[in-house]
């Protein structure tokens, strides 16, 4: 039966590397969102991506018919909107791109894969949306293929940083055995330490007293059905969880906490990554919170101009999503980072895709000599996030000459795929080779030479595109369309104090 719902109604799927979720809201009478439904399934699709560096094909047909299922029961609700982000296991993919044409094909929606800052900034303003944010706290939102770490500070998203670090992950590469071994779990617990102290220089974490660790996402719900109190969650109970689960298979979690056996399987790791942090970081507190990425992507669909100001904007030309009123009138948030007002939203996002594809150009030489093989994969990143950025900005640019320079950017990652599809697929190639019995190695190098063969051809057209790019009319196009005068970039320095 279809149900109808006034106001506007809008969906939100998130493409996980273990889960695809989907929340539906409305907007309602006070400029919030009333979310009514939700539904979520396993797909693992980051399953086995550390060691092929591709969607699994089975993997990739289960999320497709999963995001066109969740898609019609969307319309069936009344969703006028639908809208898809994908994260760590889809943008690490040498076929995530391939994939995405697949889903918004098949489906008919909007997608996207957004890089991790853009994924942190959508679990803030979720999160922030419906969780007290005063004082210090860290955010970790710990996915099947990445975690992302936020720095609050006072109302304010200070600093985030993500990593490639996820339960998934962690369980393909260290975890053998159900139930899982103490050897394989304190393995998952190191990596993890490795990288959040990586990564811990550029986050400025959260300190002193009343600081607390907020773990969104399944890993903090399932986490949370485990220890006896999930009002007084603490390092030790979490140690305490990780004991259990060694005496734990993943049908005998599942039956426990009521979730799926795949899903469990991946949960000790998970735990593995909450430990590293919470000792680390040693909170007062370790709270648990729903996931914020849907949300924040509700709120992004709903209001998408106010809302794209704080997601994509320079870190020196918005202010944290909280800002109070005083804040919002002077121009200054709390924090005293400079507030970009609806009107300045034209300004700067015309900075801001000026500087992205400033970084496309400076890429772009690097791809044609051939002599680093990260050069063709910097390029289709530059392209990844300048489309972030003309997406967001299309509504407030007249359609007649934004509509082609906007294509342009989406045509960059496209012409470059067949390349790096092969370089990926090589190194797994050469990889396999090294470890491969004698016997093999005739088959592995027919394989190369037919590989090596295809790149050389791909290489051919993709040269010939981007030397046809860059001495085109397209670099003196973007120019004098999204180059901010002097004058405008001098008083947007002194705004922010960049100029003192």
């Amino acid at each position: 039966m279809t149900t109808h719902i006034t106001g506007q109604v809008v969906a939100a799927i998130d493409i996980g590397s273990n889960s695809i979720k989907m929340t539906v809201g409305r907007a309602n009478a006070h400029g919030g969102i009333d979310q009514f439904d939700w539904a979520s399934e396993v797909v693992r699709l980051g399953q086995n991506l550390e060691s092929t560096g591709r969607l699994d094909e089975e993997r990739v047909e289960v999320a497709i018919e999963t995001v066109i299922r969740f898609a019609a029961r969307a319309r069936e609700l009344g969703a006028t909107r639908v809208v898809a982000v994908a994260t760590e296991a889809t943008r690490a993919a040498a076929n995530g791109a391939t994939f995405l044409a697949r889903v918004r094909e098949a489906a008919g929606i909007e997608v996207r894969a957004v890089d991790g800052q853009e994924e942190a900034a959508l679990t803030f303003r979720g999160i922030a949306a419906s969780t007290d944010m005063k004082g210090a706290a860290l955010i970790a939102d710990i996915g099947g293929g990445s975690t992302e770490l936020i720095s609050v500070r006072d109302e304010a998203m200070h600093s985030a940083q993500s990593m490639p670090l996820g339960s998934g992950r962690l369980t393909d590469r260290f975890v053998a055995a159900d139930p899982p071994e103490a050897s394989q779990l304190a393995a998952c617990e190191r990596e993890a330490d490795k990288a959040i102290r990586g990564a811990a220089a550029l986050l400025a974490p959260p300190n002193g007293t009343g600081t607390r660790l907020i773990v969104v996402g399944g890993t903090g719900e399932y986490l949370a059905r485990l220890v006896p109190d999930a009002a007084k969650i603490d390092l030790n109970a979490v140690r305490q969880v990780l004991s259990r689960l060694r005496t734990l298979s993943a049908a005998e979690l599942a039956a426990e906490i009521d979730i799926p056996e795949a899903r469990a399987r991946v949960l000790p790791a998970g735990v593995a990554i909450v430990a590293a942090i919470a000792e680390w970081m040693n909170p007062e507190r370790i709270e648990i919170s729903q996931s914020g990425i849907r949300t924040g992507l509700l709120m992004e669909a709903m209001r998408p101009v106010e809302d794209a100001v704080k997601s994509v904007a320079p870190k020196d030309a918005v202010a944290g999503a909280n800002g109070d009123a005083a804040g919002r009138k002077n121009g200054r948030s709390r924090g005293g980072q400079q507030l970009v007002s609806g009107t300045d939203f034209r300004e700067t996002m015309k900075t801001l895709i000026a500087e992205r594809w400033d970084t496309l150009w400076r890429a772009i030489p690097v791809a044609l000599q051939g002599t680093d093989s990260e050069g063709v994969h910097d390029v289709r990143v530059a392209s990844r996030r300048l489309r972030a950025a003309m997406d967001v900005a299309a509504p407030v640019f007249p359609r007649g000459w934004y509509g082609p320079l906007h294509r342009a950017a989406k045509e960059i990652t496209g012409a470059l795929g067949e390349v790096r599809d092969r370089d990926v697929l090589l190194e797994a190639l050469h990889a396999d080779r090294k470890v491969a019995p004698l016997v093999e190695h005739p088959g592995i190098d027919r394989l190369i030479d037919r590989v090596e063969r295809e790149r050389a051809d791909a290489r051919v057209e993709m040269e010939r595109y981007l030397s046809h790019l860059v001495s085109g009319p397209l670099p003196s196009e973007i120019e004098r369309r999204f180059k901010a005068s002097e004058k405008s970039r001098d008083s947007r320095r002194s705004s922010t104090g960049d100029g003192v």
